[in-house]
């Protein structure tokens, strides 16, 4: 964003990036490895932290992996791989 807060947003896998996300999160933090192999967003809602990991490619391209891991009070892990989807093209002006 322009203030400079990072934000997630996530729809349910039926619906197109032109509706209303399914869940916001704002006020997220920026960690990044000592070595730049990763950078990992951090965001709390309510009672769970979600992460976000993005591993960095060693070599030009190669793909990048993305990981969300959702930690509940209970300090209970869940974690999904992500796929890179392309752009859809009536979007593809905006890039």
């Amino acid at each position: 964003m322009r203030s400079g807060e990072i934000r997630y947003l996530c729809w349910n896998k039926r619906n197109g990036i032109l509706t209303k996300p399914n869940l916001i999160l704002g006020n997220g933090e920026i960690r990044e490895s000592a070595e730049g192999e990763t950078t990992e967003y951090v965001f709390l809602h309510e009672e769970s932290t979600f992460s976000v990991e993005h591993i960095h490619p060693k070599k030009n391209g190669m793909p990048n992996y993305y990981f969300v891991e959702v930690t509940d009070r209970n300090q209970k892990k869940s974690t999904w791989k992500m796929e890179q989807l392309p752009i859809p093209k009536y979007l593809e002006s905006l890039s």
